[in-house]
């Protein structure tokens, strides 16, 4: 029995060399076919694209750009708060937080003049006078359906 699993042991070295094998030439295969393209040069612009011209364009010239120099880099803001500052800046907004909190708790404010209140706000929605006809309106719109009427002539009942 114990040479049985040895065998056993031996089949799964010869799988795994196996299935190392065949990723190893399945990466070969990757890399030939990847060899044109390389990873640092830009993909080719779709032809059919209305900008392709300018991207390729601007892919031809990034080839010939220089690397970046140490003296490129910009120099330190200075008009940035130091870390003091923005201590002082968010004590001031906790202290401004709670005094808001303080102002607007329950039972810290009651209502008074509300008839004051209550009269300005039926001077603000004072409706403006309607247009709704009168009845010397509604004569005349009678008399020009009538006027309309009669000059009205019915169309024949029969094609001609």
């Amino acid at each position: 029995m114990n040479d049985e699993t040895g065998k056993i042991v031996r089949l799964g070295v010869l799988f795994r060399g196996a299935a190392l094998m065949g990723l190893l030439a399945g990466l070969t295969a990757c890399a030939s076919s990847m060899s044109s393209m390389s990873p640092f040069s830009p993909p080719p612009a779709d032809p059919s694209s209305p900008v392709a011209a300018a991207a390729n364009a601007a892919a031809q010239d990034s080839k010939h750009a220089s690397a970046p120099r140490f003296i490129d880099i910009p120099p330190i803001p200075t008009d940035v708060r130091t870390p003091v500052e923005f201590k002082k800046a968010v004590g001031a907004e906790k202290v401004a937080a709670d005094k808001l909190k303080r102002e607007t708790a329950p039972s810290t404010w009651t209502l008074s003049d509300t008839e004051g209140y209550a009269s300005k706000a039926r001077k603000l929605g004072e409706a403006p006078p309607s247009d709704i006809p009168t009845d010397a309106d509604r004569a005349a719109t009678e008399a020009f359906a009538k006027a309309a009427r009669d000059r009205a002539i019915a169309p024949p009942s029969k094609p001609q």
